[in-house]
């Protein structure tokens, strides 16, 4: 088997982890080369590291408008 690993099932690695990864790896692959996080951050990394790469790269912090954004009055009874 594998260093480490005296069956299949110690292996960290499932199915399901290796074909969410692999959505996930092909999704940033369509992205501009320059603007995909680094292979170390997309294989080792968390989820608020991706976050915070992606936050800082498409400058996403500073395009957030504020959380109260248009609010419309709208009256309970129609005026006539």
């Amino acid at each position: 088997m594998f260093p480490g690993f005296d069956s299949p099932t110690d292996m960290p690695w499932t199915m399901s982890y290796v074909i969410k990864k692999r959505r996930q790896v092909s999704s940033f692959n369509e992205m501009q080369k320059e603007k995909r996080p680094p292979d170390k951050i997309v294989w080792w990394g968390t989820e608020d590291e991706i976050d915070d790469w992606l936050d800082r790269v498409y400058n996403r912090e500073g395009n957030k408008q504020d959380e109260g954004g248009l609010s419309f009055i709208i009256p309970e009874e129609p005026t006539d």
